[in-house]
């Protein structure tokens, strides 16, 4: 299965890249590199991966005829990437990080050291899209709702696991609100991305996985996935028909952002 090139044709079902072209429209004003990459601290095939690979489509005409690429810099759930364009990258805006609010938000309060000031490494330059998540299981899984899930697991502790995109991430995060609220227990097991995960949830080797509604979504219309609810204040306009989370389970809510940072000591001209 190609994720990133069937998922970036259902990009417009969860990403809004409109106020990303306000925000960017000054970069005409300053003398920008020839090729502009963007940083992304995760694998490719996450959600941030491919909102920057749509960004990337649109960046040349912005930023009149400059070559912008993709570069993914994997591990420690976004802290190996944003280390390096922090104290690494080059000040003269040809690098721009493309990440999340579990890698900037999330991270510093995760680990000892991330090797980054979410603050002070960074200027802020756009955000660019939230993305909504589902918890989805595999069509034959006996639940068809998340009130089953939630009974079903807390009638056999440990019996069932669940898949995140890595420790400390977001998915990781949701599914842990829930074990906490429902005191329950399922097995956590984390993956190098979403999309691996997702494989195993389709191949039947995995129970449950919260996974960004981007990357799942052609798998629930094909029926590939099974859908339960969206831990979302308002139903997925991508997925219309399945039940909030907060509806089963109080206070089960988070959005991921999606923003672009430059490294500190860029010009202000470029931002």
């Amino acid at each position: 299965m190609n994720f990133i090139d069937s998922r970036r044709r259902h990009i417009a079902a969860g990403l809004a890249l409109a106020p990303l072209a306000t925000s960017l429209s000054v970069f005409g004003q300053a003398a920008m590199p020839k090729t502009l990459t963007l940083l992304v601290p995760q694998n490719a095939g996450g959600s941030n991966d491919v909102v920057a690979r749509a960004v990337a489509a649109r960046l040349p005409q912005l930023l009149g005829g400059s070559n912008v690429v993709v570069e993914n810099r994997p591990g420690a759930g976004g802290n190996v990437g944003s280390a390096w364009v922090a104290k690494s990258a080059p000040k003269d805006g040809s690098v721009w990080m493309v990440t999340v609010n579990s890698a900037q938000a999330v991270n510093p309060s995760l680990y000892k050291s991330t090797g980054f000031d979410p603050i002070n490494d960074f200027e802020p330059v756009a955000g660019i899209a939230i993305v909504q998540h589902a918890i989805v299981v595999n069509p034959k899984f006996p639940a068809n709702t998340l009130s089953e899930l939630v009974a079903l697991v807390r009638k056999d502790p440990g019996k069932y696991s669940y898949g995140s995109s890595g420790n400390g991430t977001f998915s990781h995060l949701l599914m842990e609100m829930l074990k906490k609220s429902q005191n329950v227990q399922i097995t956590h097991i984390p993956y190098k991305g979403v999309a691996p995960a997702l494989t195993d949830v389709i191949g039947g080797n995995l129970d449950i996985m919260i996974s960004t509604i981007p990357a799942c979504l052609q798998f629930v219309k094909g029926g590939q996935l099974k859908a339960l609810a969206v831990p979302s204040l308002q139903r997925a306009p991508a997925l219309p028909n399945v039940p909030l989370a907060n509806e089963s389970v109080p206070g089960l809510v988070g959005e991921l952002w999606v923003a672009m940072y430059a490294p500190k000591g860029v010009s202000r001209e470029l931002i």
